[in-house]
């Protein structure tokens, strides 16, 4: 059936690795903490605390930390009323950035890291597509073979009969109509002598 090889498709996506993505932010944040650090040299007063690099590299502190780097650097378009930055704080905001820019960094940094930050939310949002469109596929594939099944029995007595006293043929039958279901898995116990993984590095 047509049916069986498309079911199966839907269970052999190749997800975007989360460590590259999070690899991505770590040298957004480092260029960002690198450069801020240089303006405060040159600048006495210039706050460079807040693009500091954070202090570990679990996602959920790098996400923190894009999004709070992003609401120092990028423009809020939202409405005033709604929260939107005025026009007094995209001035002041666009002339932090040239800060930056003028320490070689690239004028669209700030797009780069919100590029990067995004990337992850959208990593997960798919991977949690993949893993409910892998459990359809695989109730779709149960649904097929049943449908199979149902097609092989009505057929086995059609074969059986007429070459009840054909052996030969008969064996070419069985071995023909043999549907083969994958064994059930047992979930595998966590080793407790595995050490647990170790946390995210930075890239060099």
């Amino acid at each position: 059936m047509a049916k069986l090889p498309v079911a199966q498709v839907g269970q052999l996506r190749d997800p975007v690795g989360k460590q590259a993505l999070l690899d991505a932010l770590f040298l957004d944040f480092k260029d960002i903490a690198r450069t801020a650090r240089s303006i405060a040299l040159d600048e006495p007063g210039f706050a460079a605390a807040p693009f500091r690099f954070p202090a570990d590299y679990s996602e959920k502190t790098c996400t923190t930390h894009a999004d709070a780097l992003l609401t120092l650097l990028e423009d809020n378009a939202a409405p005033v009323a709604d929260g939107g930055d005025t026009p007094a704080e995209k001035a002041a905001k666009a002339a932090l950035r040239a800060k930056f820019v003028a320490f070689a960094l690239p004028a669209d940094f700030v797009e780069d890291l919100r590029e990067d930050r995004d990337a992850i939310d959208e990593r997960n949002t798919d991977k949690h597509h993949d893993n409910f469109q892998g459990v359809l596929s695989t109730k779709e594939i149960d649904v097929v073979l049943g449908q199979i099944q149902s097609v092989v029995t009505r057929l086995d007595a059609v074969m059986q009969n007429p070459f009840r006293r054909a052996p030969e043929k008969l064996r070419a039958w069985q071995s023909a109509s043999h549907i083969e279901r994958a064994p059930v898995r047992e979930a595998k116990e966590k080793d407790p002598k595995k050490p647990a993984d170790s946390p995210l590095t930075p890239p060099a």
